[in-house]
């Protein structure tokens, strides 16, 4: 099995009351992911006050981390799909409207001699770097083109206003659109209590050989300004927690989001670096 140097993990809380974004980390099975829990746009709380975007990432977490280490990837998040969507049931939750389901997207590897199995959804990424500096993105990304037509459509239309503090009625029911195509033909796999993730779920394998180091991040930690490689870059020859609080002073900077564009001033934030021997 290729060597690991050194694992760094971090996560940061955005704006919210709860950070929705976890790590998951099991040393013993080798396998390490990061998750991005959602909230519907009907929430709810549990007895403890916790989000469903919270208890959707941690029903991800769980899963991954009470498993044994020959379970596949894929069928760790299929059951953490199915663990959802019963646990949204038990809540009074209509699944049949994807508006009001919780969701949680995520991004894993587990190491496994030299090579790494690999399983993402929704808007996490895995970036592996080469020793000789060039930076692959282990799948796509097929939430950020929907985010950044409603996006664009918000600046140009709207001027990226909030009246009363609440995004105008007409990009809500973009963003209510964008969620109906979770698990759809030519929309982005998530988990969300809908069995059809199997047929969309994004996953393959990679060889370790000349990797210098992998990169895990919820989409918080997404450089949507920047050059994506030459901040993968950074991150590996600066850390992860030194970059993920630059980006926070930078958004901080940036209250009324006019500068750099966004839904929110801060996201969660969550990552893990790895780098080989």
């Amino acid at each position: 099995m290729k060597g690991i140097r050194t694992i760094e993990s971090c996560t940061r809380r955005g704006t919210g009351d709860w950070n929705e974004d976890g790590l998951i980390l099991h040393p013993p099975a080798h396998r390490y992911g990061v998750v991005d829990g959602a909230t519907g746009f009907d929430p709810v709380r549990d007895p403890l006050g916790r989000t469903p975007g919270r208890i959707a990432m941690e029903t991800v977490v769980s899963t991954s981390l009470g498993e044994k280490d020959s379970a596949s990837l894929r069928f760790l998040t299929l059951e953490a799909n199915r663990r959802l969507r019963t646990l949204m049931q038990s809540y009074g939750v209509d699944v049949s409207d994807p508006s009001r389901r919780w969701s949680a997207a995520h991004a894993v590897v587990q190491i496994r001699g030299d090579h790494l199995e690999w399983v993402q959804s929704g808007d996490c990424k895995i970036y592996a770097a080469s020793r000789d500096g060039e930076v692959l993105s282990l799948a796509e990304d097929r939430v950020k083109p929907l985010d950044d037509l409603v996006l664009s459509r918000w600046v140009e239309e709207f001027e990226g206003s909030r009246p009363d503090g609440v995004l105008p009625e007409p990009i809500r029911e973009d963003l209510r659109k964008n969620r109906a195509r979770a698990n759809r033909p030519g929309g982005y796999p998530v988990i969300n209590g809908d069995p059809a993730l199997e047929k969309h779920l994004q996953s393959g394998t990679l060889s370790l050989k000349g990797l210098s180091f992998l990169l895990l991040v919820t989409d918080g930690m997404v450089p949507r300004h920047r050059d994506e490689a030459e901040w993968v870059r950074r991150i590996g020859q600066e850390g992860l927690a030194t970059m993920m609080d630059e980006l926070l002073r930078e958004e901080r900077r940036d209250p009324t989001c006019a500068r750099m564009p966004r839904f929110k001033v801060s996201d969660d934030k969550a990552g893990i670096l790895i780098r080989f021997e």
